[in-house]
């Protein structure tokens, strides 16, 4: 076999293959040795079949196909490895090989862009550790104090914060169904229409109605805003006002929670809070990194890698129109009636363009790192995933398959690069941020 790189690009290359005679006769044989077992025909034995009457069997096109794919399986991976690529897809072409002559087949492939990332340790994490506020942890009272509140009835109009109980009511007076209305949580405009009226008022209470479909024209909208008025009003009767008894904060509060003094109730809510925080930094920082990383990258994406990232999102896009009772076909065509369809395919590109780029460029960053995922934590991790769904780890192995273990491992691996990347500048920006204000150290003799 001999293998010719005949054009390469940034991102593509064509390799020319050529197989001598010989070679091609051998896989000839050798396709006809494996199919004479599994072909049935009539008055021979599996396997005993002379060659011209298996041949006529099978088809000259279908065997010459056969010997094809033989081929390509045989000679394009030592070709790529010959030539060195690091391939993402192979197109081939060519036609079916013939006995007696040499074989030469093109394969047009696209590679993995080779870049080279930026000096890491000279990126700038601009997003800062922030601190717990004294607001933060009041709010958190305040919604602790709700949950366990004591809803008291009274003989009174209903007051900002209470608690009700509503039923629809028909227009001959009859009631219906009963629901909760919390006018602490309720929107504002729904709240205002309670406040200040009494035990069994009855009233028309006013939904917020959904925004006019975008292309409907003013006559329609007037047309159509008075209906939508008339169907987002609900004759309701209040049927209970209850107000909420909140707790104080203090020890015995604080053991209702279970804890023993309202001290250590506030601690364990600002080390939390503050848990919560710093979470919250990591992944302003991370995705602070991330950014940084691709837009100071410059490289071209393969076309195929752009392709298969759009159809992920359009997957994902049609499995969130389903739970919807929509399909994709239906979303495109409201698209291209709209005159929406050209901005939408240009949005889709741009998305799958950024999704590549990143997962390139983190790709680059675990390996310059080296990043590695031991064995004892990947079953930790697995264990933890078989736990939230109740399976054993085994079951749990066996069902997810080998292709998607070694791809969560590979992703395990490259987060854990990611937040060691960010871990490391985030500390070195602290220290230069602690030297900076202690000021240069002092020399002997100055």
């Amino acid at each position: 076999m001999e293998a010719q790189l005949i054009d390469r690009q940034a991102v593509q290359a064509t390799i020319r293959i050529s197989v001598p005679a010989q070679e091609v006769d051998e896989a000839y044989n050798d396709v006809l040795r494996g199919l004479a077992h599994q072909v049935k025909i009539p008055g021979f034995r599996p396997g005993k079949a002379p060659r011209g009457v298996l041949v006529r069997r099978i088809g000259k096109e279908a065997l010459g196909q056969e010997v094809k794919e033989a081929l390509l399986d045989e000679h394009y991976p030592n070709a790529v490895r010959q030539l060195e690529l690091s391939v993402v897809h192979a197109h081939f072409s060519g036609e079916a090989p013939e006995e007696g002559n040499d074989y030469v087949f093109e394969v047009e492939v696209d590679l993995y862009p080779d870049f080279t990332l930026p000096k890491i340790d000279e990126i700038v994490i601009d997003t800062e550790r922030r601190a717990v506020t004294e607001e933060m942890i009041s709010s958190t009272v305040e919604r602790l104090k709700r949950d366990y509140a004591t809803l008291i009835p009274v003989e009174r109009p209903a007051a900002a914060g209470d608690y009700l109980l509503i039923e629809t009511v028909n227009d001959e007076g009859e009631s219906g169904s009963s629901m909760p209305v919390d006018l602490e949580t309720a929107g504002e405009e729904v709240a205002e229409q309670f406040i200040g009226r009494e035990l069994d008022d009855v009233f028309e209470l006013e939904l917020q109605a959904p925004d006019a479909e975008p292309g409907s024209t003013e006559d329609e909208e007037a047309g159509e805003a008075e209906a939508e008025a008339e169907a987002h009003k609900l004759r309701v009767k209040i049927t209970d006002i209850k107000e909420r008894e909140k707790p104080e904060p203090d020890d015995e509060f604080a053991q209702t929670l279970g804890f023993e003094t309202w001290e250590e109730t506030h601690e364990r809510i600002k080390s939390d809070l503050q848990a919560q925080l710093d979470q919250q930094v990591f992944e302003e920082q991370r995705e602070e990194l991330i950014e940084k990383l691709v837009a100071e990258t410059n490289f071209e994406v393969p076309k195929s890698l752009l392709g298969r990232r759009k159809r992920t999102i359009l997957e994902d896009l049609s499995r969130d129109l389903k739970r919807q009772n929509l399909t994709l076909e239906a979303y495109l065509s409201k698209l291209e009636e709209d005159e929406g369809r050209a901005a939408f395919d240009e949005q889709l590109n741009e998305n799958a363009l950024l999704g590549v780029r990143r997962d390139l460029v983190l790709e680059r960053l675990l390996e310059e790192r080296k990043t590695t995922i031991s064995d004892e934590e990947f079953s930790t991790a697995l264990r933890r995933l078989a736990a939230a769904e109740g399976k054993d780890v085994s079951r749990f192995r066996r069902e997810a398959g080998d292709a998607w273990l070694n791809s969560y491992r590979f992703l395990l691996a490259r987060d854990r690069a990611l937040k060691e990347t960010v871990e490391e500048l985030t500390q070195a920006g602290e220290q230069d941020q602690t030297a900076t204000e202690e000021g240069p150290e002092e020399t002997e003799g100055a």
